[in-house]
């Protein structure tokens, strides 16, 4: 099995094994290995002079044009993205400019969110930056999936299935596989 055939989940999350990582193996079952842990990363901020162009951002994008479904898994703080999921969005100028090679072969890609917090719903206007952003650099938006997780608490199982089906929803729409079998294949 090829990354083509594979989601890519970055979790942008402080904590590796935190609720939002979780909520991404809850997502997608199995594909432990599809899940790229941004902030072990060394991914520094966007600078006009290219200074952090030596960090670890090119490379991970490097690696992740093969795959068709990019998925931002981010906690909630104060009400917006974490700051890994931010650095990397903003970091995607690199590739405006300096490695507009690798942002053409962004077109047609697809982005999915996964996030969690203590809110029950997530803000009216969480998802607009990233929606912008995908519509920008020609990526279809798949939607957010959002999970409310308070400290102490385990996932509940319906959430827990509701992310599931999430997850298989959008490999569906990316592999114009039926939803019933639209869960990418984890043997690889």
């Amino acid at each position: 099995m090829t990354t083509a055939d594979r989601p890519l989940v970055l979790l942008a999350s402080s904590r590796a094994d935190g609720h939002t990582a979780e909520l991404a193996w809850a997502a997608f079952p199995g594909l432990a290995d599809c899940i790229v842990d941004v902030a072990a990363l060394r991914i520094g901020y966007f600078a006009y002079d290219d200074a952090n162009a030596g960090d670890d951002f090119l490379g991970l994008i490097e690696r992740s044009l093969d795959h068709p479904l990019w998925v931002l898994a981010t906690p909630l703080y104060w009400y917006t993205m974490s700051a890994q999921a931010k650095t990397f969005i903003d970091r995607l100028s690199d590739l405006l400019d300096a490695r507009k090679d690798l942002g053409r072969r962004l077109r047609g890609k697809a982005l999915g969110v996964l996030c969690t917090g203590s809110d029950p719903a997530q803000p009216s206007h969480f998802e607009e930056p990233i929606f912008l952003t995908a519509a920008y650099l020609g990526m279809r938006y798949l939607g957010c999936h959002y999970v409310q997780r308070l400290e102490g608490v385990p996932m509940s199982a319906a959430a827990r299935a509701a992310s599931r089906d999430f997850g298989i929803r959008l490999w569906a729409q990316v592999s114009r596989a039926p939803a019933s079998r639209g869960q990418p294949d984890a043997s690889a």
